[in-house]
């Protein structure tokens, strides 16, 4: 999600690439955020070759800005507690 929120949108090599994930792993990651409507697949046709782009959709970038919302809050709480002593 954040490789994708910070783009408007990557290809399949892309995408695996930056994941560091094998083709499986990113299509089956891929199509649990599509089934939540996080990501939108666009499938062209590029230089006579298939090219598969995905990008976030509204859902999804709201969910990702909720997320890391909460994962400030989550900062900023901990931040906010008296160090204990080690």
């Amino acid at each position: 999600m954040s490789s994708l929120a910070a783009a408007t949108g990557l290809s399949f090599t892309e995408l695996r690439d930056v994941l560091k994930m094998t083709d499986g792993n990113v299509t089956a990651h891929v199509r649990a955020l599509q089934q939540a409507g996080y990501v939108a697949i666009t499938k062209t046709t590029q230089n006579g070759r298939n090219l598969t782009t995905f990008s976030l959709t509204k859902s999804g970038a709201a969910a990702f800005r909720n997320y890391i919302s909460l994962l400030e809050q989550i900062v900023q709480e901990t931040r906010n507690q008296p160090q204990q002593g080690v």
